[in-house]
């Protein structure tokens, strides 16, 4: 007896793939995963690159806004310490203007301005140094002298029941409150700063101990150039600005990749990274004081002559040479440039690529890193 599976072909019953189409299907297949395989390293490679852009960014954001806020902030606590016939507020040397104060470390005097730029020379990196006080009252005297001072060892003594004001470990202004004040030079108000290391309010005396890097042992007539008169008639007071703030931003490019530094030259703690690949930090400041148009309220920005006619800006071209008046700046600009800190070959255009020019800075050389530039103008508060 024949049955329906006798009648089936003995090919179809022992039926399968050939050999072409199994070559077929490895073909295929293999296509299929190398297109996937391309595409996700195209997407690796997208994601890579994003993540430095994206690191760049985040690296200059932060350097930006801790710029601007200690900017910003520069000269609080500070203020009638700059008069008009002090320096511009620039140069390699220390100022000659704002706060009097010693330092232990160095065992002399010195002065700290508000905002202190050191233009970089032949258009390398800037460095900006800003002095304030964080907690003052903001009162131009907080409490009159009750006892005269003439030197740094003086006692100083508040009215009877006013040493609560203050506090330990603060710091003190001394300053001439008068309206029109004397002194060499003329106008100075002597602004000599010391740290409270003790209060003794059964005679209301805000001592200043040794003991402390920013009081001095002996007496230095450049830390009491004049004389701070107290009494019945006082000419003088006392000023707490709180919290001394002393901090310096500078381009450190010693190691492999650039770096922007905050270094704390209060004591309070020594340098440190602010933020990675930060190449180059460039600053410029400007001042209202055109002859022809002085009080216009506009920064005018254009060429530079011998009396700054027609450009209110200093340190934005090369060879910019600080006027004379401009010793509080109204306007800061501040410029930060980023670069990754790896290199990056997939960028276009990889043989013109290099850190732009700014302000007065130069271009750089050709490199295969991604750069970015950010730039803002913060207007100081406290001049």
């Amino acid at each position: 007896m024949v049955t329906a599976r006798d009648r089936v072909p003995a090919r179809r019953r022992e039926g399968g793939l050939t050999l072409v189409e199994l070559m077929i299907t490895i073909v295929i297949s293999s296509i299929v995963a190398t297109s996937t395989f391309f595409f996700f390293v195209g997407q690796r490679r997208v994601y890579d690159t994003q993540a430095k852009v994206l690191n760049v960014q985040q690296n200059l954001w932060a350097a930006m806004e801790t710029l601007t806020r200690f900017v910003r902030g520069a000269g609080m606590g500070i203020y009638g310490c700059v008069n008009s016939t002090d320096p511009t507020p620039t140069g390699t040397t220390m100022p000659q203007t704002g706060l009097r104060v010693f330092q232990k470390s160095t065992g002399t005097a010195m002065r700290l301005a508000p905002i202190w730029i050191n233009n970089g020379a032949a258009g390398a990196p800037d460095a900006i140094t800003v002095v304030f006080g964080a907690g003052s009252f903001g009162n131009f005297t907080d409490t009159n002298l009750k006892s005269t001072v003439t030197a740094a060892t003086s006692a100083i003594t508040t009215p009877a029941g006013l040493s609560t004001v203050y506090r330990i470990g603060e710091f003190i202004v001394l300053l001439d409150n008068t309206a029109t004040p004397a002194g060499p030079p003329t106008g100075d108000r002597g602004c000599t700063l010391f740290q409270i290391t003790g209060i003794d309010s059964a005679t209301d005396t805000l001592q200043h101990a040794s003991s402390s890097i920013w009081n001095s042992g002996s007496d230095i007539s450049a830390i009491v150039p004049i004389t701070y008169t107290g009494g019945a008639t006082p000419t003088a007071g006392v000023r707490d600005i709180g919290t001394l703030n002393w901090v310096q931003f500078t381009i450190d490019a010693t190691g492999t990749s650039p770096r922007l530094m905050m270094n704390r030259l209060d004591g309070t703690s020594g340098p440190q990274v602010l933020a990675d690949g930060i190449e180059d930090l460039q600053i410029a400041y400007a001042c209202d004081i055109q002859p022809t148009t002085d009080g216009d309220g506009v920064f005018t920005e254009g060429t530079d002559n011998t009396t700054k006619k027609a450009d209110e800006w200093t340190y934005n071209t090369s060879g910019d040479v600080p006027p004379a008046g401009c010793n509080r700046p109204q306007a800061v600009r501040i410029t930060v440039i980023a670069r990754s800190t790896e290199v990056d070959t997939t960028l276009a255009g990889l043989a013109t690529n290099r850190k732009p020019a700014v302000e007065d800075g130069v271009v750089g050389a050709v490199d295969a890193y991604r750069h970015r530039v950010l730039t803002t103008t913060v207007y100081p508060r406290n001049r």
